[in-house]
């Protein structure tokens, strides 16, 4: 199952912008991944597995997200976020040279807990 499509359908926000969240701890998040690193089609890649244990705040809930290999956008259908200073660093195994892009992670609600309500950041 893709965590995105291009029909209209209800995603369910458990937090929002500003909000202080914790990763959870690198056990919790394990038992939520299939052999492919995936929950509900969201990726959780290896750089990720350092940020377990601290907290950020949300930056983004991600309801849209555009797909480059196809060129389209496509509609979030299960709580995606953004958090504020997390990005990739570009250091893949299977690149010859790491990234330069710095992308910021998309993180399933199922890996995050919140610690505190919103730190005042407007939501958008």
């Amino acid at each position: 199952m893709l965590w995105f499509n291009t029909e209209k359908k209800a995603m369910t926000a458990q937090f929002k912008i500003g909000d202080v969240v914790t990763v959870r701890s690198q056990s919790e998040i394990t038992l939520t991944l299939n052999d492919n690193n995936r929950h509900e089609g969201c990726l959780f890649m290896k750089q990720m597995w350092g940020y377990c244990g601290k907290s950020f705040s949300i930056l983004k809930v991600v309801r849209n997200l555009f797909d480059e290999k196809r060129c389209r956008m496509h509609l979030a259908t299960i709580p995606v976020y953004i958090l504020d200073g997390v990005i990739c660093n570009g250091e893949v195994p299977s690149f010859e040279y790491p990234c330069d892009h710095s992308c910021y992670f998309l993180w399933h609600q199922d890996w995050l807990l919140q610690t505190s309500l919103s730190t005042n950041k407007e939501q958008k």
